[in-house]
């Protein structure tokens, strides 16, 4: 695969490009432990710190023309917006004398010391994804949540949950023209591995010993550029997902499903990805036992079979979506 300028590609995508570089082996590691970070698109941005780019925001004039009658110009409405991509990073530091106990199982023990820190980051950036807030992080980049805050909101359906157990299920076009990710002019996409090798360092108490080090970044960030190609349904109250039909305070995920998945224009529905956690997904899967309940199937998806599908659109679970979410106002 060649890179081209503008193109959005998967994580794994990604990993042809850098072929050669340390990011590879851990970006496929990434791959087989996390959904959403499988789904993502990612793009080089525009610039070193963030990408930008324009929003339409409305549809220019069009006219019925007669014969020898002229035609008024006219153009789209769009905003211009600059996207911020956010530095994550992580040090490990592992004692030169315990690395040596190891002998020739020294390099499986520092792999099995990476994988934790690949997991932290990875469920840091998922978890960012959705709820990133730079109001009260200003180093992290806006999550989905940000964008779409209330239940009043463009592309936000209410479903009638109150108080602080509410969770969200999110419907997901990915696309360079909707939603996709981001990561700094220059750069490479995913997750970077630098081996720092053998070092002096210090204890709490700053006295000083050997170490070998390990350096994580992941550069990111999350553009929306049509807000329609992202639909939540929200104020979903996790204290009921487990009351069958019939039974007061019932949730139906399948009518409220099919509400979200029609807001969103038909030609990016059908490549659209669900995203819930693990309660709203077994709650998906216990109301399709009920008489009569056809919408959830399961297919073969993401090159693995029985992926269970909502309305012909496979299912993510995600826990990184919590079950505590405040209910939007």
């Amino acid at each position: 695969m060649t890179k081209q300028k503008g193109l959005v590609a998967t994580l794994a995508e990604l990993e042809d490009f850098y072929k050669g570089e340390p990011a590879g082996d851990v970006i496929e590691l990434m791959n087989q432990t996390n959904d959403i970070l499988s789904d993502v698109q990612w793009m080089e941005s525009n610039q070193s710190d963030g990408h930008l780019t324009r929003i339409r925001t409305g549809l220019p004039e069009v006219y019925w023309r007669r014969l020898y009658q002229g035609t008024p110009p006219s153009k789209s409405q769009w905003s211009q917006v600059k996207e911020q991509c956010g530095m994550l990073e992580a040090r490990m530091e592992l004692d030169l004398a315990e690395i040596e106990l190891y002998g020739d199982k020294a390099r499986a023990f520092r792999l099995s010391e990476a994988l934790a820190f690949a997991e932290s980051m990875r469920q840091k950036v998922a978890r960012t994804l959705f709820y990133g807030d730079s109001n009260v992080n200003p180093d992290e980049f806006n999550g989905l949540a940000m964008r779409y805050p209330g239940k009043t909101s463009p592309h936000v359906l209410d479903a009638g949950g109150t108080g602080s157990k509410c969770t969200s299920a999110w419907l997901v076009c990915w696309g360079s023209n909707t939603c996709h990710g981001l990561y700094p002019k220059g750069s490479t996409g995913g997750l970077k591995n630098k081996d720092l090798g053998e070092y002096m360092t210090t204890d709490e108490a700053g006295r000083k010993f050997q170490c070998v080090g390990d350096l994580y970044t992941w550069r990111c960030g999350l553009a929306v550029r049509d807000w329609r190609a992202v639909v939540r349904l929200a104020n979903i109250d996790s204290s009921k997902l487990m009351l069958r039909k019939g039974e007061t305070g019932f949730v139906d995920l399948q009518a409220l499903t099919v509400r979200a998945k029609n807001m969103m224009p038909e030609n990016m529905r059908g490549q659209a990805v669900w995203y819930v956690n693990q309660d709203v997904l077994t709650a998906l899967e216990l109301q399709s036992t009920d008489a009569g309940n056809v919408h959830l199937t399961y297919g073969e998806y993401f090159a693995s079979k029985s992926v269970p599908a909502l309305h012909g659109r496979p299912i993510r679970q995600c826990d990184v979506i919590t079950s505590t979410e405040k209910a939007l106002a």
